[in-house]
């Protein structure tokens, strides 16, 4: 028979297998951030319920992922399973578990010791995760806000660098797709809205204005696309992507530009791209299609690699999330991306490269 005190301490490892579990089923996944699952179990929940008032937040997630709990609420853990695509029967099980489960005191680390050679501290959820812990709501809503003001000046800067030397590019919407990635759609949107009116004031005239629906729906497909279709998961696919916002921008454009200006807007570059199509024998319709797409596409392209080396940063300075994304392709693909030493309360661990 089990000494009672061997007994107690197996008990105790149980609480810990479900959370290393609940990690080793994250990553799986692909990383999914806590936002992201908090997100699908909203979703999860008003479903069931039929109701859209059963918002989970960030940090209840990230709470039942802490190492050393005292107690787990096995309905969040089957919904958090469930968000991760794990079947009904296999949810049931891990209900089971979390009933089953008992307190457990953290397991110390056979990594590290200290200048002596004793035994290293034992990890707490404090020394292992304060790192990743959300910023206030308070201040992440000043940092969104203050990225979604620099997005703006990014566009008008790039709008008005291209009206000064004649490029054949747009560079407006720079900023709305560093936002698109970073924030989602509707911050994005906003971004558009306000360069198209900021346009107005800086340029002090409104040819821009009538081209507003061009930079919402750039901002939309760049962050539905990436965050809802899952088209930034490899570079092939986000190239796809950009090719797809750079067309979508043409078909908006191209009407607005015969109906409202007769072909030949503000912008200089892509008149005479219009002109020579239209000297070459094409119909003015046409002459813009093709002459707008041709500029949108490198527009686009630049616009989109830009928005992708920036969207990681600023994500974890305002969320403070270093999981990374199943959405985005990663940064490594582009820079250095070895794994980091990170030494916390005589704990060494790996982390993965992050976005």
């Amino acid at each position: 028979m089990i000494d009672d005190g061997v007994g107690r301490v197996a008990r105790a490892a149980t609480l810990i297998s479900v959370s290393e579990e609940l990690q080793r089923l994250r990553h799986e996944a692909g990383g999914v951030s806590y936002a992201e699952i908090a997100a699908r179990i909203t979703s999860l929940r008003a479903n069931r319920s039929g109701r859209s008032s059963v918002a989970v937040s960030r940090s209840t997630v990230y709470d039942a992922f802490r190492p050393g709990r005292t107690r787990l609420d096995a309905e969040l853990v089957v919904d958090i399973v469930r968000s991760l695509g794990v079947s009904e029967a296999e949810a049931e099980g891990w209900r089971a578990r979390c009933v089953a489960a008992k307190p457990a005191v953290p397991r110390p680390s056979s990594r590290a010791g200290t200048a002596s050679g004793a035994e290293a501290p034992p990890v707490s959820a404090v020394s292992v995760l304060r790192f990743d812990a959300p910023r206030p709501a308070g201040r992440r809503v000043a940092l969104i806000v203050a990225v979604m003001i620099g997005a703006v000046l990014l566009n008008v800067t790039g709008g008005r660098v291209v009206l000064w030397l004649d490029l054949p590019l747009y560079l407006d919407m720079v900023g709305t797709a560093v936002v698109a990635l970073a924030l989602g759609p509707w911050c994005a949107v906003a971004t558009a809205i306000v360069t198209q009116l900021g346009g107005v004031l800086v340029n002090q005239s409104t040819l821009g204005l009538p081209f507003t629906p061009v930079a919402v729906a750039g901002a939309l497909l760049w962050a539905y696309g990436v965050h809802r279709w899952g088209w930034g998961r490899s570079l092939s696919r986000f190239l796809l992507l950009s090719v797809v916002v750079a067309v979508a921008c043409t078909i908006v454009a191209a009407p607005i530009t015969e109906l409202v200006y007769g072909g030949f807007s503000a912008h200089v570059a892509g008149n005479s791209l219009t002109a020579r199509f239209r000297d070459a024998g094409m119909v003015l319709p046409f002459a813009i299609v093709i002459a707008n797409l041709i500029t949108s596409l490198l527009d686009k392209l630049i616009a989109s690699f830009v928005a992708l080396s920036l969207a990681a940063p600023l994500r974890y300075s305002i969320t403070r999330d270093r999981t990374p994304s199943p959405n985005l392709p990663p940064l490594a693909l582009f820079s250095a991306g070895s794994p980091s030493r990170v030494l916390r309360v005589g704990v060494t661990a790996r982390r993965a490269s992050v976005l």
